[in-house]
C-alpha cells in the first residue's frame, strides 16, 4: 500500500552524490527512447505522475540531517521540460520540484536524466519503461505488459531495498587501495558541453566479431578503447601510471533482487602504460581480468568493503559538513585519481511484445568523457562522450571497429556553429 509519508537513507552508492556534484561533475546520466511519433508534451506529463506513485524511491526529495542526506516523500507535480543540447548537465532539485530526475521531449524522443543518488541505470529503466508504457495507455493503446512493466506490478517493497546493506558480512572484506591511473587531457570545452558521438552497430556483427576473438561484446570494447587511449595518447607509454578503464557491473545478476535503488560494483581493466601493448595482448588480458573480479565472493567482498565505511562507528558520529568534506577528498582519491575512462554496458533492452511496435531506439549516456552502451532492434548504441576538442582517440576506436568489419552509422550533437562558442 502506497504511504503519505516516508523517508529513506540514501543507498550505500549514493552517499557520496550529493557531497561531491557539481555543475563539472553532475553525478547525472541519461536514458532515451526514441518514439516513432512526435512527443505530445501533456500526455508525457500526465505518464510521469501517473506513474510516480508506484515508484516511491523516485517520489522523493533531498534533505540534510545533521549527520546524514536522506530522501523524503515529495507528492508536488512534476513538469516536462523541453531538451536542451547539454547532456546530462547539473540541475538544482530545487528548482525542479525537489524532484533529483528530469524529463524531456525533443521531437520523438523521451529522455529521463537520473541524479545518481536515487539509482542505477538499471533501476532508471525500468522507470522510463513505465512511463513510456503509461503514455500510449493515456492516448488510448491497448497494451499488454507482459510482465515486463514495472508500474503494472503489484507493488513490492524488495524494490525499495538497499541492497548494499541487506548483502553486509563485516567478515569478508577486500582491500579498496588502488594506485593512480593515467589521465586524459587537453582542451576542453568550455561550458562544461560534453561532445557526444553516437556510433550504432549491427549488434549481430558486433557480437561474431566479439566471438572470433574469443571475447564479449563489453571485454571486446574495453580492450578497443584502452588500446585506442595507448596508440593515441603517447606520454602514457612513458607514464608509471596504467590506464585503467572502470566498468560498472549489475550486481543483481549476483545476488537476485528486485531493487530500484543503486545496486552496481565498478571492475577494471588495467594496462601498464610501460609495457608494449598490442590489440590482441589487451584483448586477452581484459578476458583475465573480468574473469578473476567477476565472482561472487569477489564481489561480495567489495560491497562489504564499502560499507564497512558506513558502518564505522567514527564516521557515523561525524556532522554531515565534515563528512561532505571528507566525502570530496575521498572521491579524488578513491574515483577520479584511479580512473582513466568509463564504460557503462546496459545490454539489451527488453520491452513488452505490444510496447515494442512503438518504440524506434533508445540510448543510454553519461557525462563527462565515457562510453554508454544499449541494444535495441538488433542494433548496438555506443555513445561516445568527451569534454575534450581532441576526438583522436575516439575516432581511432570507431576505425578499429570498422577495420574489424563492423558497420559504423554515426550521429553527433555537435553542430555548425559550435566552434565559435565552445
Amino acid at each position: 500500500m502506497k504511504r503519505n509519508q516516508y523517508w529513506y537513507p540514501i543507498d550505500n552508492a549514493g552517499k557520496i552524490f550529493p557531497a561531491v556534484s557539481k555543475d563539472s561533475r553532475s553525478s547525472v546520466f541519461r536514458l532515451s527512447f526514441y518514439l516513432k511519433e512526435k512527443v505530445k508534451k501533456d500526455f508525457l506529463e500526465q505518464a510521469v505522475n501517473n506513474v510516480l506513485p508506484r515508484f516511491e524511491t523516485f517520489a522523493v526529495e533531498l534533505k540534510s540531517g545533521l549527520f546524514w542526506y536522506y530522501l523524503s516523500a515529495n507528492d508536488r507535480p512534476f513538469q516536462v521540460e523541453e531538451e536542451s543540447a547539454r547532456i546530462a548537465k547539473f540541475f538544482s532539485w530545487q528548482k525542479n520540484n525537489g524532484y533529483l530526475f528530469k524529463v524531456y521531449y525533443y521531437e520523438n524522443k523521451i529522455t529521463l536524466e537520473t541524479f545518481h543518488s536515487l539509482t542505477d541505470g538499471t533501476g532508471a529503466m525500468e522507470f522510463l519503461k513505465s512511463i513510456v508504457y503509461k503514455y500510449f495507455e493515456l492516448q488510448g493503446h491497448s497494451l499488454e505488459h507482459d510482465g515486463r512493466i514495472r508500474s503494472q506490478l503489484p507493488h513490492d517493497v524488495t524494490g525499495e531495498i538497499d541492497m548494499f546493506v541487506d548483502s553486509y558480512d563485516s567478515t569478508n572484506r577486500k582491500s579498496l587501495t588502488e594506485e593512480p591511473a593515467y589521465h586524459l587531457s587537453g582542451e576542453k570545452f568550455k561550458y562544461h558541453f560534453s561532445l557526444a558521438v553516437r556510433a550504432q552497430v549491427p549488434t549481430e556483427r558486433l557480437s561474431a566479431v566479439a566471438k572470433a576473438n574469443h571475447v564479449t561484446i563489453g571485454q571486446y570494447v574495453t580492450a578497443a578503447m584502452a588500446y585506442s587511449i595507448y596508440s593515441c595518447s603517447h606520454d602514457c607509454r612513458t607514464s608509471k601510471k596504467p590506464i585503467k578503464i572502470f566498468i560498472p557491473v549489475n550486481l543483481r545478476k549476483f545476488f537476485p533482487s528486485n531493487t530500484l535503488r543503486n545496486f552496481s560494483l565498478y571492475i577494471k581493466s588495467t594496462f601498464s602504460g610501460k609495457e608494449s601493448w598490442t590489440f590482441e595482448k589487451m584483448l586477452a588480458s581484459t578476458k583475465e581480468q573480468f574473469a578473476d573480479q567477476l565472482t561472487k565472493e569477489d564481489l561480495h567482498r567489495r560491497i562489504n568493503s564499502n560499507v564497512s565505511i558506513e558502518k564505522n562507528p567514527f564516521i557515523r558520529i561525524l556532522p554531515l559538513a565534515i563528512k561532505n568534506l571528507a566525502f570530496q577528498i575521498g572521491y579524488y582519491y578513491c574515483a577520479e585519481n584511479i580512473s582513466t575512462y568509463y564504460i557503462s554496458n546496459l545490454g539489451n533492452i527488453s520491452l513488452p511484445t505490444d510496447l515494442d511496435p512503438y518504440i524506434d531506439d533508445v540510448e543510454f549516456a553519461l557525462g563527462g568523457t565515457c562510453m554508454a552502451i544499449a541494444s535495441i532492434h538488433g542494433h548496438t548504441n555506443l555513445m561516445l562522450n568527451s569534454e575534450f576538442k581532441d576526438i583522436t582517440t575516439i575516432q581511432y576506436f570507431l576505425k578499429l571497429l570498422t577495420d574489424a568489419g563492423i558497420p559504423v552509422t554515426i550521429d553527433t550533437n555537435y553542430k555548425e556553429g559550435y566552434d565559435e562558442i565552445l
